[in-house]
């Protein structure tokens, strides 16, 4: 399975789609054999439904422009009214292997922060430095769904969680209250 992480900051870039390119030679995409220089020990996926948080910091830290080359979306419009960004294309299809985003989802929300101006999206991205989970919201033929995961420390996670991820299924949104 891909890392989940890179993925879901991936969904994170589709607020600034429209922005400019990014710079002709941006770094590669970190995978779990390529962790930064700070990280020790063996690469390991994180527990189900849960991203490591210094792999996090270090997507943030990287911006959103590195991931556009993985999504194309556009503006999902219902009487003239922004609803979100409609996946358009997913490529390549491996990135996003395990991970239940598929073309015609819509994107609406992430962590309950609009996404609908590059500011909104950049804001969104940022505050995931200090948030304590990520819920990416999104819409399949009109049924709210969400993508959830804790964002944890390697020293808060249990032996036994390590190394068992499913992280990435969509699942349907609460009902609202």
């Amino acid at each position: 399975m891909r890392d989940p992480l890179l993925i879901i900051a991936a969904v994170l870039a589709f607020g600034c789609a429209s922005a400019p390119p990014p710079s002709p030679a941006p770094p590669p995409r970190v995978l779990h054999s390529e962790r930064p220089a700070a990280s020790q020990g063996p690469a390991l996926p994180p527990p189900a439904g849960a991203l490591w948080r210094d792999e996090l910091l270090h997507a943030v830290d990287s911006g959103l422009g590195r991931f556009l080359q993985h999504v194309e979306v556009q503006p999902k419009l219902e009487d003239g009214t922004f609803r979100g960004f409609q996946i358009v294309n997913l490529a390549p299809e491996e990135f996003w292997q395990g991970v239940d985003i598929q073309r015609g989802d819509v994107v609406t929300a992430v962590n309950g922060m609009p996404i609908e101006r590059e500011t909104q999206a950049y804001d969104a991205f940022q505050a995931l430095k200090q948030a304590k989970e990520l819920i990416v919201s999104y819409q399949r033929a009109g049924e709210p769904r969400e993508l959830k995961f804790r964002i944890i420390a390697k020293s808060e996670a249990s032996k036994s969680e390590v190394g068992k991820s499913e992280a990435g299924k969509g699942t349907p949104a609460p009902p609202a209250h």
